[in-house]
């Protein structure tokens, strides 16, 4: 037990460090630039561009439901390309993933947008980020 707190400790750690850098990316990208508005536009706009800035690659597949549930896919999540398979570097992979989860949840928080991030990888490299935004109140 004492393991699974501490590791869920450094989980949270990344992530919060992550979230920093996502809204401190996107200030600094978009201070020259017309702000994106749309839901969409701005969860395209972290698939090419946010994603291109972190990994120089663009998302490999973004899908909708188009009740505010995105699922970006990456096929080959550039900081697991080097990771071991084994279960013995599974940890350090989430490590990875909740940093970058924290980096689109800043990101979204900067465009006004607030969401629930998470991620599951499905067979290492790939990984897919699902972003819940959270309606406003009516």
């Amino acid at each position: 037990a004492v393991v699974s707190t501490q590791s869920t400790g450094v989980v949270q750690c990344m992530e919060k460090l992550g979230y920093r850098v996502g809204f401190s990316l996107i200030e600094k990208a978009t201070k020259d630039e017309a702000r994106v508005k749309e839901d969409v536009d701005i969860v395209k706009y972290i698939c090419k561009d946010l994603w291109n800035m972190l990994f120089r690659k663009q998302a490999d597949n973004l899908k909708t439901n188009h009740t505010g549930t995105f699922v970006i896919q990456d096929n080959r999540f550039r900081f697991l390309t080097r990771v071991s398979q084994s279960e013995q570097y599974k940890q350090r992979g989430e490590l990875y993933v909740a940093f970058t989860c924290g980096v689109v949840k800043g990101a979204l928080a900067n465009f006004g947008l607030p969401c629930s991030v998470t991620a599951e990888i499905d067979m290492s490299p790939t990984v897919k980020v699902t972003l819940t935004l959270q309606q406003p109140p009516i």
